[in-house]
């Protein structure tokens, strides 16, 4: 039994740290996570965010927001920070 607690201990922590370093590795300005939802009114979109497990909401164009009402899943999210919050300026899939 506790050979498989520790087994157990050691596998969350390294799949916990391999999660963590997702976004830091992307470099700077750039969030990886899944998409959540879109709010076309306000042209934004929210993702849960990889590295910290909340949710990050984007500002984001037309074109933009028209390509991620196609999409599922993970996005890497290119932005620039500007007095009104974050701006996607580049998203991949």
């Amino acid at each position: 039994m506790r050979k498989t607690t520790l087994t157990g201990l050691a596998l969350t922590a390294s799949l916990f740290s391999a999660s963590v370093l997702a976004c830091d590795a992307m470099g700077p300005s750039t969030h990886m996570g899944q998409l959540m939802s879109i709010d076309a009114a306000n042209s934004t979109f929210t993702i849960r965010d990889a590295q910290s497990g909340g949710p990050i909401t984007f500002s984001a164009d037309a074109d933009v927001l028209k390509a991620l009402k196609a999409h599922t899943g993970s996005v890497m999210v290119n932005y620039e920070e500007d007095e009104t919050g974050n701006k996607a300026v580049g998203v991949s899939f």
